[in-house]
């Protein structure tokens, strides 16, 4: 699949090839983007099987898509799930930030997620994730005054709930 707006790059499903790549470019994006997680983001947060079997997790209903470079080597993704409305993930290599990629890859979840009938999309981010959030508010998306917290890997995580009208 390929979208308009970002030369050289284009958009397709997610393959069990591309496990790897992805879980490189969450690794990337977190040491940039979750500074405020501290010494937690400098090793990698999950194992190669942990991106195995978001892949295979993500066969249809659900979807995965790669944003890749001319050579074909990935530079963001986003994982959408249609039974309920959630953008469940999008992350772009730091690499590559600021030229669109996350713009075109938030479009296709929208896209995705329209297509199977949904009317609403909802997400959680981090409470001081202040680049996602103007990211998401950008496109639309509002808190909805819920949040979730949890404990990732010893440290408390409070995430906000964002949603937007498709």
């Amino acid at each position: 699949m390929t979208e308009g707006g970002v030369p050289g790059i284009n958009l397709r499903r997610a393959t069990a090839r591309d496990a790897r790549a992805i879980g490189e470019v969450f690794d990337a994006s977190v040491r940039v983007g979750w500074r405020y997680l501290g010494e937690l983001v400098r090793e990698p947060l999950f194992s190669a099987d942990d991106w195995d079997r978001l892949v295979a997790d993500h066969a249809p209903p659900n979807v995965l898509l790669v944003a890749t470079d001319e050579a074909d080597r990935v530079v963001g993704y986003t994982a959408v799930h249609p039974d309920d409305g959630e953008m469940f993930l999008l992350f772009v290599d730091p690499e590559h930030a600021g030229r669109g990629i996350g713009r075109m890859l938030l479009s296709a979840a929208h896209d995705a997620l329209s297509a199977t009938g949904c009317t609403e999309a909802f997400l959680f981010t981090h409470e001081q994730n202040e680049r996602a959030l103007a990211v998401y508010a950008s496109a639309g998306y509002r808190p909805d005054g819920s949040s979730r917290e949890s404990d990732f890997r010893g440290t408390p995580v409070r995430e906000l709930r964002l949603v937007k009208r498709l």
